[in-house]
């Protein structure tokens, strides 16, 4: 019985990893999509350019993310299983 809700659960998840692929718009469209608002004299200008690096990893590198997060969840897994004690 557990090994049907298992797989159960894996084929869920299996067709919501499709679903998410295929509904990707996997086109860039270039910088000009995301338009930022320029800073008033005011303000300060922000120098890291953290908001590019998010852009980037959320709309080009998306799918590489989404694999990355994958393997980590993985090796956490196996990091448990590993280093949990058996019981005699």
């Amino acid at each position: 019985m557990v090994k049907i809700k298992t797989m159960i659960l894996a084929l869920l998840f299996l067709a919501a990893l499709i679903a998410s692929i295929s509904m990707t718009p996997w086109v860039y469209q270039g910088t000009e999509a995301y338009t930022f608002t320029p800073a008033k004299e005011d303000l300060r200008v922000p120098e890291s350019g953290i908001g590019d690096v998010g852009i980037e990893i959320f709309t080009i590198y998306v799918f590489p993310f989404e694999v990355l997060a994958l393997v980590l969840l993985a090796s956490l897994i196996g990091a448990v299983y590993v280093a949990r004690k058996e019981i005699a």
